[in-house]
């Protein structure tokens, strides 16, 4: 397998586990938001976070999908299944996994719930930077071969 085809395999795979995990924070939102009266402050908060929480999912899609496009260039390669995550992206996203399981069990509007989303916010966006960053490095190297 050439080094494109292992970096589309790597990208492909770090896409789709935020795609899955960020699937699933909207659905927390979501249903956290579903347990608060409209008007009150957190539920405004809650709204703000799925609509930014989409765009996020979006922008993990258009990657996706960019690289999809690209795959049959790179030669044979693993499906997402069977390919790694490599780390340091595996280690965060085991992170975002504790978490998303704490908010299964969280109070919606509980000051608990708050700081997990919190918490799910800095990981995702921490996620996200190695994410492009890696991206980044792996177009680089494709231009660069």
């Amino acid at each position: 397998m050439t080094t494109n085809a292992t970096d589309a395999e790597e990208h492909l795979r770090a896409a789709s586990d935020a795609i899955l995990l960020l699937v699933r924070e909207v659905d927390q939102l979501e249903r956290h938001k579903r347990g608060i009266h409209p008007g009150e402050p957190r539920f405004d908060e809650l709204a703000t976070d799925v609509r930014r929480a989409a765009q996020y999912l979006a922008e993990f899609t258009e990657q996706e999908e960019a690289w999809a496009r690209g795959a049959s260039a790179r030669g044979p390669m693993e499906t997402i299944s069977e390919s790694v995550n490599p780390s340091p992206l595996s280690e965060i996203l085991a992170r975002w996994r504790a978490v998303e399981r704490q908010l299964d069990e969280a109070e919606p509007g509980s000051p608990e719930a708050s700081a997990l989303f919190e918490e799910f916010g800095r990981i995702r966006d921490e996620y996200m930077t190695e994410f492009r960053s890696r991206a980044h490095s792996s177009a680089g190297d494709t231009i660069a071969s």
